[in-house]
């Protein structure tokens, strides 16, 4: 009986689940000895912690070799009749191999399953491999294929796609609500020099309180260069506000005006 794709996807999405499953079992076991190293060489006499990590050695190496089972039943399977599959390896230049057995790889390689070619020919996976493709495992893949880019899309490259999306989302969102809050129609912010230094007013509610700031300097101050100043920077905020809340300037200052006098009050 013929292998179905269906059949052969369902194999190996179960078999990559159980290597990814292996590799991490495989690192805590690792972590386990380096503890259990570390006790015994700089604190031979606390006996429990020592104890403590062989026992969960024993754990991990056991889920190791349940693991190991469930993978060589389903390695049976497959070599009933073995099927096409595809393998990336997992790091920034990785190519696509036809097993985790190439030359060019090593024992401590990581591999991400393409489990979407699984039983496909060997043409369509080269196709959409590309320059990926790796040429010892596909040596008759033609020159134009393999100067082409990759048109693989992995769980990896998706969750990067996705990422990148909501970071632009998130971005744009912010951009959008600087833009509503800031004190001029254009959504841009009011930059005023003073000296050395110059002093960025991002929000419509920070431009109201320094106009307001600025009156009662204007008010009380007795230094004339200084209140001139102050009625420079308030006649430029009372123009953005008007225009960006589509009224005369008059009507804008007598709105100003008006927090003053309830702020005086």
């Amino acid at each position: 009986m013929a292998v179905t794709k269906e059949f052969a996807v369902k194999i190996d999405t179960e078999l990559s689940a159980l290597y990814d499953k292996r590799w991490s079992l495989r690192n805590e076991l690792e972590s386990a000895k380096d503890t259990k190293e570390f006790y015994e060489k700089h604190y031979p006499n606390r006996i429990e912690e020592i104890a403590k990590y062989e026992n969960k050695i024993e754990v991990i190496a056991g889920k190791i070799r349940e693991v190991y089972f469930e993978i060589c039943k389903l390695d049976e399977i497959y070599d009933q009749d073995p099927w096409t599959r595809a393998f990336l390896v997992i790091n920034s230049n990785g190519h696509v191999h036809s097993s985790m057995d190439c030359s060019t790889c090593f024992a401590t390689t990581r591999y991400q399953w393409l489990v979407q070619y699984s039983n496909d020919d060997e043409k369509t996976i080269v196709e959409d491999a590309g320059q990926d493709a790796c040429t010892i495992c596909y040596p008759s893949a033609p020159a134009e294929v393999l100067n082409r880019p990759s048109r693989i899309v992995t769980a990896d490259k998706i969750a990067k796609a996705k990422a990148k999306e909501e970071r632009e989302a998130k971005k744009a969102e912010r951009i959008a609500k600087e833009k509503a809050n800031a004190p001029t129609k254009s959504g841009e912010f009011l930059y005023f020099k003073d000296g050395k230094y110059t002093q960025v007013i991002k929000t419509e509610r920070t431009a109201v309180s320094e106009w307001l700031n600025n009156q009662y300097w204007i008010l009380n101050s007795s230094n004339p260069e200084s209140q001139e100043s102050k009625k420079q920077i308030n006649q430029i905020i009372c123009q953005s506000l008007a225009e960006k809340h589509g009224v005369s300037f008059d009507q804008q200052l007598k709105i100003l005006e008006n927090k003053a006098k309830k702020r005086r009050d």
